[in-house]
């Protein structure tokens, strides 16, 4: 069975359609989305209706939780487009499914969350830059993976594998390219990265297959300046544009 993996797509329909087609070509069995298909991008509600129709599994992000709950806690950009994203999601049926949303799923030895296992909804899984950073991700490997053995995420928009051994980055722009990592048997943090706000340095879409035994990354270029050209549009902040262009 293959399963695909998308997140942070965050209102870009312009990335969420090329995916989707990128996506089809593979045949997946299920489609699953780990959150955030709205906030920071101008098109919320084609965004939640395509989410709706195309994914077996769709789990809260921060950011659909913030459109219910305030923002309060956000940057004051992430808050002025979460506040902009909440008046075009104004209908109580869009409010009712976005309330039957849960930030974590478990199925098989995989759990499925939008943060990370401690935290499923907000917290970060994040590259360490420090020895005691990298002893924390070991810790929570070998401590809270007892009911499954991979975690996929998202949250973060950066596409890595967290391994005992290390972190794994995927690259398709060397002369020996790695995209697909075997992990039948290993304990890892599966971080998708996104698909509509990627913050690798890379700003092409981020998604994830998985087939039972590997996972296999994969980076799609799409057309960022209808992206851009909406966001001025709606009068969102010029930096939510700006970043799409450099993937940060």
């Amino acid at each position: 069975m293959k399963t695909a993996f998308i997140t942070d797509i965050h209102g870009n329909l312009s990335a969420l359609e090329t995916v989707l087609a990128d996506i089809d070509r593979y045949s997946p069995d299920h489609i699953v989305c780990l959150g955030d298909f709205v906030g920071y991008g101008p098109q919320p509600r084609e965004r939640l209706e395509i989410v709706r129709t195309r994914c077996t599994h769709v789990l809260m992000g921060n950011h659909e939780h913030a459109v219910l709950n305030g923002a309060e806690h956000f940057t004051p950009l992430a808050r002025i487009a979460i506040d902009w994203t909440a008046q075009q999601l104004r209908d109580p049926g869009i409010l009712q499914y976005l309330s039957s949303l849960r930030p974590a799923k478990l199925e098989g030895n995989c759990l499925y969350v939008h943060g990370s296992v401690r935290d499923p909804l907000f917290d970060y899984v994040r590259e360490a830059d420090s020895p005691w950073m990298f002893y924390r991700l070991v810790q929570t490997l070998r401590e809270d993976f007892k009911e499954f053995k991979l975690c996929f995420c998202g949250h973060n928009h950066r596409a890595f594998l967290g391994t005992e051994l290390g972190y794994i980055f995927p690259h398709d722009d060397q002369p020996t390219p790695q995209m697909k990592f075997q992990l039948e048997g290993q304990t890892a943090y599966v971080s998708i990265g996104s698909v509509g706000q990627p913050r690798d340095g890379d700003p092409r879409s981020s998604w994830v297959l998985f087939d039972g035994k590997s996972v296999e990354y994969h980076r799609v270029e799409y057309d960022r300046q209808i992206t851009i050209d909406l966001i001025h549009k709606a009068g969102l902040p010029e930096f939510l544009a700006d970043r799409l262009l450099y993937g940060e």
